[in-house]
């Protein structure tokens, strides 16, 4: 049952659902799919695609595997804050955080995680504004078409989920846009 459990959480994905009661209601699967790829509109709210567990954010609701980011998708555990600088990433441990407080430092918040560890019941992910800040990853190795914000525009690049990458990696144009345009003005 363990080991079942293990997998299935490895197999599930993220994604962002218009779920906060304060979120306008949709109309269309078009609303949703611009949110997050995949999503549909049900009942007047966006429902993730199947296999998808919602967590919360102070920013959005995320919904994910736990202890990762939403960003990018299938690789979140990338760009989770540790507890070491960069070059010693290998003794590292995921940043820990409260839901409930945000207590992330700047730049981060507190992604809720499926179970609580000592009251901690999350992982510090990079903010709204730290991922369309961060660089793209564009792998001449890269097999999956991807978007990332530059500063101005939405643009097309390659990733390898299996080098090193940022949270700026969206897989349509229009979630890009959705979440990076016009938030730096």
């Amino acid at each position: 049952m363990k080991r079942n459990l293990l997998a299935l959480l490895f197999t599930i994905t993220t994604c962002l659902a218009l779920a906060k009661p304060q979120a306008k209601k949709c109309t269309s699967n078009l609303e949703c799919e611009e949110i997050w790829p995949g999503s549909t509109c049900q009942r007047s709210r966006c429902r993730c695609p199947e296999n998808y567990v919602r967590r919360r954010s102070p920013s959005r609701e995320w919904v994910g595997p736990p202890f990762t980011c939403p960003l990018p998708d299938g690789a979140g555990y990338q760009v989770v804050l540790r507890n070491a600088p960069p070059d010693h990433l290998a003794q590292s441990v995921p940043v820990l955080c409260s839901s409930k407080t945000n207590d992330c430092e700047t730049g981060y918040e507190c992604i809720q995680g499926l179970s609580a560890i000592d009251g901690l019941d999350g992982v510090c992910c990079p903010d709204q504004i730290t991922t369309c800040a961060h660089p793209i990853f564009d792998h001449e190795s890269g097999t999956l078409e991807r978007w990332g914000y530059d500063g101005a525009n939405c643009v097309k690049f390659k990733w390898d989920p299996e080098k090193p990458s940022s949270a700026n990696n969206f897989k349509t144009k229009m979630q890009c846009e959705s979440y990076c345009i016009n938030i730096f003005s």
